[in-house]
Order: C-alpha cells, then structure tokens, then sequence
C-alpha cells in the first residue's frame, strides 16, 4: 500500500493531505495564505507541512501533485502568476521534487478541481463536464470523454477571461469587460461596497454577518440566503451574468454537467437557484440543453482531491520511465 501527497495553494488558504489510491482523504493540513509575503514564504510552509505529513503517515508517500491558485505553464510546470511576488516563471513542480524527494506534477486550481470532481465528487459518471471555480476570480476545468481539455496553448477554460461587455471596470488579467468583473468574489464585494456608500441602511445584514467589518462575497451570499433584500439584489445580477458564461460553455462544449465550486459557490445556497433562474430567462425556445447545473460535493476540498489525481498521475509516469 502507498499514499500521495496533495497541495492546494489558494489565494486565501492552502491545504496539503494525504490520499490513498482509492482517493480516501487521509489526513489534511491547512492554513491562511499571506498573500502579500509571496512565494518563499508560501513554500516554507509547504516544506514544514509537507514533511511532517510524510515523517507520519503510516504508508509510504510514492508522489506528489499540487493544485495552484493562478495560470499554470502545464508543459513546463511551471506557475506563470504574476498576483504574488516570487512565483513568476517558478518550477514549482521542479522544486517539489528537490525539496521533498517526489515526483511532482502539477496544474492550475480549476483543472484540479475538475479533476476532483469528475473524480471523487459531482462529476462521477458523466462522460463531459465543466467545473467552474467562483472565488476570487472564475475559473474554469473542462473533462471531455474522461480526460481534461487543455487546448494547443493549455488556455482552454479561461471562462473568467473571455468579454462580456465593452465596459467596465479594467481585469487583472489587463483586459476590460471580462466575465469575472462581473461576477466573481472580487466583483461581488466591490458591489457590496457601492451599495454602503450610496445606500448604507440597506446593508446592515451584510455588516452584521461581517462581524462589522469589510463586507465579503461569502457574506453577502449569506445574506442573500436568508432573503436579505439588498443582499439578492446583488447576487442576482452576479448570477445573471455568470449565467451568460454557463450558456456559454453550454453552446460551445455542451457538457453532462456543470459543476460550481469555490468559495462563493459554497458560501449559500442562493447563487445556484438564482443562476437556474437567469439560465432559463436567457435560454432560447428553440436551441434547448439538458446540462445539469450542481454544486461541488468536496466543497472547498475539489482542487485537493484534483492535486491527489495529479499525485498518482506522477505515480503512472514515474513507473512508465523505470520499467
């Protein structure tokens, strides 16, 4: 019997666990990322996890994958991020495998997560899937016939990037008008903090689940969950636009199923009744789809359990090149 290792590095938490082959989660570890103490920081923690997961699990540890909040250069496995100091053009699986002794191998946090899904959660039994990741920005994993669709330049999925609208405010990615302006994590605060500037009485919901503090995206789909009026508002009009994306990848990939995850996703059950919603005021009459649209059973778990696919995928390589 033996293990692997799994690592999600997000932009708020990082996790590391152990998995069998069967895809049980053994054990995880997890933290707060600092995004702002940048790439070494960030790896310094991985190496002291990491080494105690594998100092004190009953198995041997054969491999590792790791999962990555940001684009991924998957030929060369490399992280391509420019969001945080250090990690621009870094080997990271590379450096896995120096540090810990592993082969690594290595992905970006929405193909992880589709891989998760499709794997050990939502995904399992469909032949085509697309896993779309809201937190704080949107990401998306495509599965076609059980493998994962990566394109000629490994860009296939940049759902969050693809222009909605001539205006707007400019994207990290440097672009304008692109769909995570519109509805991801960061575009849901950004207009939860218009509403407290111009309307303050009408966001008090919002503030109290915030302990009083900045409000988030994850509270103001809270609010919207319990019917807080200001609260719907706002993550409806997230919804409809993010349903403009789903119909999307519903014309252009037709999949079994779409699976929402990340931390929005999973922050209230009011974003997917309200995207069923505004998918079917834009469906066309004549031009139908039987997608289903579902929650992420692993919750904020799918690009761990991905990272562990990734894991035992290093494992087959591994034993294809020593015989």
């Amino acid at each position: 019997m033996s293990n692997v290792l799994a690592v999600d590095i997000g932009g708020t938490h990082f996790r590391l666990g152990l998995f069998s082959e069967k895809g049980q989660r053994l054990v995880v570890s997890e933290g707060d990322t600092d995004a702002s103490a940048g790439c070494e920081w960030m790896l310094e923690r991985v190496r002291e996890r990491a080494q105690a997961l594998v100092a004190n699990g009953r198995e041997a540890v054969k491999a590792c994958g790791v999962s990555f909040g940001g684009p991924v250069n998957y030929s060369l496995q490399q992280v391509t991020s420019l969001h945080a100091a250090g990690w621009s053009d870094f080997p990271l699986a590379g450096w896995v495998q120096e540090t810990l002794g592993l082969p690594c191998w290595l992905d970006n946090d929405a193909n992880a997560g589709a891989l998760g899904e499709y794997h050990h959660g939502a995904g399992r039994g469909a032949t085509s899937m697309a896993y779309i990741t809201i937190s704080t920005g949107i990401g998306c994993g495509l599965i076609c016939d059980g493998k994962l669709l990566r394109g000629k330049d490994g860009m296939a999925g940049e759902l969050g990037h693809i222009p909605v609208s001539d205006t707007g405010v400019p994207c990290p990615c440097g672009g304008k008008g692109c769909l995570e302006t519109f509805c991801s994590g960061r575009a849901i605060e950004a207009r939860a903090r218009e509403w407290a500037e111009r309307r303050p009485e009408r966001v008090g919901r919002m503030f109290e689940l915030s302990g009083d503090g900045e409000i988030t995206a994850r509270t103001v789909m809270t609010a919207a969950a319990e019917g807080d009026a200001a609260a719907v508002n706002i993550a409806r009009e997230a919804s409809r636009w993010l349903a403009r994306g789903l119909l999307m990848v519903i014309r252009l990939f037709n999949p079994d199923q779409i699976v929402l995850g990340g931390g929005v996703a999973q922050a209230g059950s009011a974003l997917l009744g309200l995207v069923r919603e505004s998918l079917q005021d834009l469906a066309s009459p004549t031009v139908g789809y039987s997608t289903q649209v579902v929650l992420a059973q692993l919750g904020n778990y799918s690009p761990l359990y991905g990272a562990a696919v990734l894991g035992w995928e290093a494992v087959r390589k591994e034993r294809l090149l020593t015989g």
